[in-house]
């Protein structure tokens, strides 16, 4: 969990990955204060959980260079720096190919009957992905090593799409030449934005390798980086917005798909037009979300983006224009002002519930190891306390009997008796100490006050959250309608463009 969730975190941190990248003080007290918040019974001295941390930010710059990385309890220090080889010059290219030609065996052709896919199965695949780990003797990018082997073993194509994924590797025959030209007539059409690609083509790479699980935040982090670049930095207008944000999500979505999958700008400049379409709800949904979550949060260059939609009527260049409107189906206006009551409290509850979960899940985690054979400390006692109240009832009965039967030796005159009355008496004294040591075994199992203790203040934790989390739930049922009718607005509006008056009417 550690390792996905500061994968996550750093790509909404971080964004693109670069070279230049510059990891500040700043940087440095907001990571290690979301470990603190989210992560708080790590200790960061150990040392799984920095190799954890090292290959979150590994991962996250492997496409760029490679990292230095230190960490003490406070302080995160890391570099990027450049690969040193090329994957031509590596001296362990040859190796590599040479393990794909003697396995041949677990190469398939025309996999799922598809003559432009091949598929090295998970035994070729975790041979060479052993290796390639292995290297130590350069430093290079090692998932672009094992693309380039390929690419020499099987003879590949420049334009031909190499896919690491779920312990198997899979190539993607594409021929460039395929790639239809789209003719002036057709420039604002599907044709275009499929940059002259075949939709069933798309259609079958998007089943075969984009319906998948880690492509699940894939559109939110677009969706991030197309508010954090173009609208939190580079504060774009509206009017630049209305003409260009199609081309600069695309664009963004371009960029994405080549980092997780492979260098082939024709083929995912197509892709990326073709899942767009797919995802386009989708994608305006969390723009949406963002956008109102910076207003929420009084960022005045949002609330001026947003005051436009408010305008009904602009002039520009001497022509008349009417605006999108921020309106709602039943025809409900929104407006700045109308919005930000309700998205202070809907989004301030979110974020609250959001932290709430997560810290029930922490700490749910950590509850689980005080469970003794799947009972909980205070059951496990329980238990044990009814055993041994079994064994104190039985444990007076028994003494009562022997107390009867030494009684009755006492009185009794004739030795037959006296003999048989002693065997039993030596049987019930052998019985009590048997059910005393039993006795003592368990009372000895039982569990200290101090892991009570602990164990009972994470469950009046988790029970806290859990009252909290239902008054943060009941906040946002009361104000969901009301959002999602400003949300499911802005979305129309931010998908509009303003029209001359003169064809509106």
């Amino acid at each position: 969990m550690l390792l996905s969730k500061l994968k996550i975190y750093l790509k909404t941190i971080i964004e693109t990955p670069s070279i230049d990248f510059k990891w500040t003080p700043e940087h440095n007290q907001n990571f290690f204060s979301y470990l603190n918040e989210h992560f708080e019974e790590l200790s960061l001295l150990d040392t799984e959980t920095q190799g954890k941390i090292k290959q979150a930010f590994k991962e996250h710059f492997e496409h760029v260079g490679y990292i230095l990385f230190k960490m003490s309890q406070t302080q995160l220090h890391i570099k990027i720096l450049p690969y040193k080889i090329e994957p031509k010059d590596s001296v362990n290219l040859d190796a590599i190919i040479d393990i794909i030609e003697e396995n041949e065996a677990f190469i398939q052709y025309d996999y799922n009957n598809k003559e432009d896919l091949i598929c090295l199965q998970r035994e070729l695949t975790l041979k060479l992905s052993h290796f390639v780990n292995k290297i130590t003797n350069e430093e290079i990018n090692k998932k672009e090593l094992l693309k380039y082997a390929i690419r020499e073993a099987f003879d590949l194509h420049k334009s031909d799409i190499i896919i690491i994924k779920n312990n198997q590797i899979f190539i993607k025959l594409f021929d460039n030449s395929n790639i239809r030209e789209v003719s002036e007539e057709e420039k604002n059409t599907i044709a275009n934005r499929y940059n002259g690609l075949d939709e069933e083509e798309l259609k079958s790479f998007y089943n075969d390798f984009f319906l998948k699980d880690e492509n699940k935040n894939f559109f939110y982090f677009v969706s991030e980086q197309f508010v954090d670049t173009y609208m939190l930095d580079k504060k774009i207008s509206n009017i630049t917005y209305e003409k260009y944000a199609f081309a600069f999500i695309q664009s963004i979505i371009t960029e994405q798909l080549k980092i997780s999958f492979d260098e082939n700008d024709d083929f995912f400049k197509g892709f990326s037009g073709y899942i767009f379409r797919i995802h386009f709800k989708e994608v305006f949904g969390h723009i949406a979300n963002l956008i109102l979550s910076e207003m929420s949060s009084s960022n005045k260059y949002i609330i001026d983006f947003l005051k436009y939609y408010s305008l009904n009527i602009v002039v520009l260049s001497g022509q008349k224009y009417r605006v999108p409107e921020i309106e709602a189906p039943n025809g409900q206006k929104w407006n700045v002002a109308s919005m930000m009551s309700i998205v202070k409290i809907y989004i301030k509850a979110e974020i609250s519930l959001e932290e709430i979960k997560n810290k029930i899940d922490i700490l749910k985690e950590d509850i689980v190891n005080y469970y003794i054979y799947g009972l909980s400390p205070v059951e496990y006692n329980s238990d044990i306390s009814q055993k041994i109240e079994k064994i104190f009832q039985s444990l007076v009965y028994a003494t009562k009997r022997l107390n009867i039967y030494s009684d009755t030796l006492d009185s009794s005159k004739q030795d037959s008796q006296k003999d048989v009355l002693r065997a039993d008496i030596q049987k019930i004294k052998h019985d009590i100490q048997l059910q005393k040591d039993e006795k003592n075994r368990l009372t000895s199992k039982m569990l200290n006050k101090t892991q009570l203790i602990k164990y009972n203040n994470i469950r009046r934790e988790i029970d806290s959250l859990k009252r909290q989390e239902k008054r943060d739930e009941k906040i946002l049922t009361q104000n969901k309608a009301s959002y999602h009718s400003i949300k499911n607005s802005l979305i129309k509006a931010l998908t509009s463009k303003k029209v001359l008056i003169e064809e509106a009417t």
